[in-house]
């Protein structure tokens, strides 16, 4: 039994580890100039926009806490049966760059396996404060 667990266990190490690492796809990623752009412009059709973390909150962001916590991923869910699937949904995080991050991932699998086509992830390459805050762009609270 204990060869058993000497094999499995780092294996299952080396299959969680490169699930986490697995690239994020371009066609995935949302522009941030571009979701400001939308959320700005009082013509445009609005994205629904999903705070999966414990970040600062987007301007019009539904905020389910953290995708990867059991308490929050049940609440994205319940969210998202809310809405059409042929919205735009644009997910984000902040805690951490967008390929690092522990909570996008499951969130955009979800509204993928679930059917909507147009799921992105916004594109967060050095994190919330310097990739939206800092830019000024739209921010709960702010007007």
């Amino acid at each position: 039994m204990k060869k058993l667990l000497l094999v499995i266990l780092p294996v299952s190490f080396l299959l969680f580890s490169f699930y986490q690492q697995e690239a994020i796809k371009k066609e995935n990623l949302k522009d941030p100039k571009e979701l400001a752009a939308q959320l700005n412009d009082p013509k445009a059709v609005k994205p629904v926009v999903y705070n999966v973390g414990p970040v600062d909150q987007i301007k019009t962001a539904i905020n389910t806490g953290a995708a990867s916590t059991e308490e929050g991923f049940k609440k994205f869910r319940f969210e998202v049966s809310k809405i059409s699937k042929d919205k735009e949904v644009v997910v984000y995080c902040g805690c951490c760059t967008a390929s690092n991050c522990p909570n996008i991932r499951p969130a955009h699998k979800y509204l993928v396996d679930q059917g909507f086509k147009k799921a992105k992830i916004l594109d967060i390459p050095t994190g919330i404060k310097e990739d939206w805050v800092q830019k000024d762009y739209p921010v709960e609270g702010k007007n």
